[in-house]
């Protein structure tokens, strides 16, 4: 038999132009001043941080090689890389980067998380280092420093609400990543290679063309009509319409999102949440599963814990202490007092009615979700009367102040466990927090410990009892973590995702895209 011809794959070659339909228009390009979603994926493949996260959710250094922790955990020395340009062929140093955390700590920078910069201690360590100075142990201190550097050189002198109105950070925006602005439209931002690159993307271009938050049908119409080539985010019902296709592969990934059913036991919800067991009771009366599958078409795993399933800290112990059970839910609710009288439908005891409002954004899939939430718990004799509120009002007028029963909602924690300032007593007030005023001693202690330590078993040993002690305490439903899908033209090659990712972290290997190959 003789020989047969191995067939070469294409090789990739540089040149030609991707196009990512983004829903919502970009407000200042600079990652000092992100005010969206959008804006957070155009500053991504423009400016770069100290740090990054590879796909084993390690944090590992970008600007930055490397770093040394001292032995009290609280000063951190970072090594900056050599040879790095800015896209305008000026070096990057680390006086950029001492230059970009003075503008954070500026009274006269007024973005949410400046208190925070503030108490950072930043400074010149040997010739090429920064130093950072905590005044507590943080061991999730490195991945904040993905937020991106910018210049030195072309915001020097400037206030930060000047930086903001700069032509750099607009139409002239460049960093040290992939890509620099080029041109700015109504429609569009069109982004051309940074030739000072390490390493250079093999696009000419990236094309992020603008859609209308209220539309996001408009993006997805633009992939299946070939106006775009890439789009985020998909909703499940969109997935269906681009299954099928020959032409779009939708690529499905975890995220690092829990959504979950928060619940009061101060204040208007205490007669009803102020026992444990009746908690408790409320956690395996609902089926996570059929809350995916009713309200989500199944794109999402079920996660009973506070961290989210696609997390290294993750605990499937703690997730299984209180499985779906709605028989021992009714057996509880009756020992705790909550019972059905003949002829109800909704629980009492004495006079009192379980009947509460359980607050929820008006829009999908908030609403499906918080829907079959409350059909669940009604089959067990609890009455949850769903109002729909705008996202904002949700925070401001709910969340902040603790002026609920039950509030739905969905917090991106990102790829560290650790959910301090959400579950501690003592967070920072006008946080979003959701901790117990009483019964919860151990649990700030393992946030604390988790915090504190920086070696990973030290740290999942606190997150595991953690999550151990939550699904005891059940401060409320989790129910859980989405998935991501995005959808990419045929016409583009090389577009990988993690197997967990951020929204923007889609473009983490933007680089190797490519639409020209050759043999």
């Amino acid at each position: 038999m003789g020989c047969q011809p191995v067939a070469t794959p294409p090789r990739p070659q540089r040149g030609g132009t991707a196009v990512e339909a983004l829903v919502g228009a970009p407000g200042v390009i600079n990652p000092l001043f992100e005010g969206d979603a959008s804006t957070h994926d155009v500053d991504s493949v423009i400016y770069q941080g100290l740090t990054t996260v590879d796909a084993q959710q390690n944090v590992v250094g970008l600007l930055a090689t490397d770093w040394t922790i001292s032995p009290d955990h609280l000063t951190y020395t970072f090594n900056i890389r050599h040879g790095v340009k800015w896209a305008d062929g000026v070096p990057f140093s680390a006086d950029d980067v001492l230059f970009t955390f003075h503008v954070l700590q500026d009274l006269e920078y007024v973005q949410p998380g400046a208190d925070s910069w503030r108490q950072v201690g930043v400074g010149v360590g040997a010739p090429d280092q920064v130093v950072f100075n905590l005044r507590a142990p943080s061991a999730a201190f490195p991945l904040t420093l993905r937020i991106g550097i910018i210049a030195k050189h072309l915001f020097a002198g400037m206030s930060p609400p000047a930086i903001a109105a700069s032509v750099y950070s607009g139409v002239r925006a460049i960093g040290t990543g992939p890509f620099k602005v080029s041109a700015i439209s109504s429609l569009a931002i069109t982004l051309v290679r940074n030739t000072y690159a390490d390493p250079q993307p093999y696009l000419d271009h990236l094309i992020l063309r603008t859609y209308p938050a209220t539309d996001p049908q408009a993006a997805i119409s633009a992939v299946i009509h070939g106006a775009a080539d890439l789009v985020g985010g998909l909703e499940p019902q969109e997935v269906g319409l681009l299954q099928g296709r020959t032409d779009v592969v939708v690529q499905d990934v975890r995220t690092f999102t829990d959504a979950f059913v928060s619940l009061n036991n101060q204040g208007a919800g205490k007669p009803f949440f102020s026992d444990a067991s009746v908690r408790i009771a409320l956690a395996e009366a609902v089926d996570r599963q059929r809350v995916i599958k009713e309200a989500i078409q199944g794109r999402g795993d079920a996660n009973p814990n506070p961290i989210p399933t696609a997390d290294w800290a993750y605990s499937a112990a703690a997730a299984g202490r209180h499985p779906y059970d709605p028989l021992a839910a009714a057996k509880a609710l009756d020992a705790a007092g909550w019972v059905l009288t003949s002829g109800a439908t909704v629980r009492s005891k004495g006079t009192q009615m379980f009947k509460v409002e359980l607050v929820a954004v008006g829009s999908y899939p908030s609403r499906q979700i918080a829907d079959s939430v409350a059909r669940q718990l009604l089959e067990v004799g609890v009455e949850a009367d769903v109002r729909y509120v705008a996202g904002s009002a949700l925070v401001q007028s709910y969340l902040l102040g603790r002026n609920y029963q039950m509030a739905l909602l969905a917090l991106d924690v990102g790829p560290d466990p650790d959910l301090y300032s959400v579950w501690h007593t003592t967070a920072d007030a006008g946080s979003i927090n959701f901790s117990y005023p009483h019964g919860w001693g151990v649990i700030d202690k393992d946030l604390e410990d988790g915090r504190a330590a920086v070696d990973q078993p030290t740290r999942l040993a606190a997150y595991l009892d953690f999550q151990t002690l939550m699904s005891d305490v059940a401060p409320a439903i989790f129910l859980y973590s989405p998935h991501y899908d995005y959808a990419v033209s045929q016409r583009v090659h090389g577009v990988v995702l993690n197997n967990v990712i951020e929204p923007a972290d889609r473009f983490q290997y933007v680089t190797q895209w490519y639409v020209n190959s050759g043999a």
